[in-house]
């Protein structure tokens, strides 16, 4: 139906072409469906691009930025699931906010001091948690580098 084929006297040596049916080449039912689907993929890519980003709800944290994890340890009773958590940082005032990444050993939180202002620090951040009642220890997640280079030997090769 889609691909006909135009008659030839190289087709039909008597030198009489054929009716134009004889020459159509039967569509398959594979081939008519996937042409649907490819199309109606189409469709869906050009209506999910003209599509509008929805608006974030009023105080989502799309504005603000990490200014860095902090290890956070509470006071007894203890904390046992990330809502108590975010209960209890949710009392911090001021321009830092905390989200709750996970637990972790020993009864300690990983969380994360966000905020919309560039001029916030980790160390601001660690202050503001120490001041709230229920935090036994706040202290800045930072990666801890060697003081001094590997040694090589015979048992630590340099690679």
């Amino acid at each position: 139906m889609f691909f006909a084929k135009p008659p030839s006297t190289l087709d039909d040596p008597s030198g009489t072409t054929g009716s134009a049916d004889a020459a159509r080449r039967p569509v398959s039912r594979t081939t008519r469906r996937l042409t649907l689907a490819v199309a109606l993929c189409g469709l869906a890519l050009a209506a999910a691009c003209s599509s509008k980003p929805a608006t974030p709800p009023a105080g989502s944290i799309t504005d603000d930025r990490a200014v860095g994890d902090i290890l956070v340890r509470f006071t007894p009773p203890a904390v046992d699931t990330s809502l108590q958590a975010g209960e209890l940082l949710a009392q911090a005032k001021g321009p830092i906010r905390f989200v709750v990444k996970r637990p972790m050993s020993g009864g300690t939180w990983l969380v994360t001091a966000i905020s919309p202002s560039p001029e916030a620090t980790i160390e601001q951040a660690v202050a503001t948690l120490r001041a709230l009642p229920r935090i036994e220890a706040a202290e800045a997640d930072r990666r801890l580098t060697p003081s001094r280079p590997k040694p090589t030997g015979r048992d630590m090769p340099a690679n």
